[in-house]
């Protein structure tokens, strides 16, 4: 259960940042603490990459498959947000949640 809500916010953060970057052409991360890392068009790329890996996430949260959660972590880093690596926490959680209960 912890797992999936650990995914749920991290696949969440990753879609805001993934959007942010995609309609702004600048990260999250610029606009919170004015740290310019990179701009343009390789921020609209790694945004839609990101996207993508976030709502891979969501859709494992929504199907409790943690292969999905996982992987949407991964790909979710992309987007220029290092807490997606909570969908990657979240994910570990619900194997280990597995394993236990089968």
């Amino acid at each position: 259960m912890i797992g999936r809500i650990l995914s749920g916010i991290g696949g969440i953060i990753a879609l805001i940042a993934s959007l942010v970057s995609i309609i702004t052409r600048e990260p999250l991360i610029d606009h919170l603490i004015r740290i310019l890392l990179i701009t343009g068009d390789a921020v609209i790329g790694l945004g839609i990459i990101g996207l993508i890996g976030s709502l891979t996430t969501i859709y494992g949260v929504y199907k409790n498959n943690w292969k999905y959660m996982v992987s949407g972590g991964i790909v979710g880093l992309f987007a220029p947000c290092i807490l997606s690596i909570l969908s990657i926490i979240g994910g570990i959680l619900e194997i280990k949640g597995q394993k236990i209960s089968k």
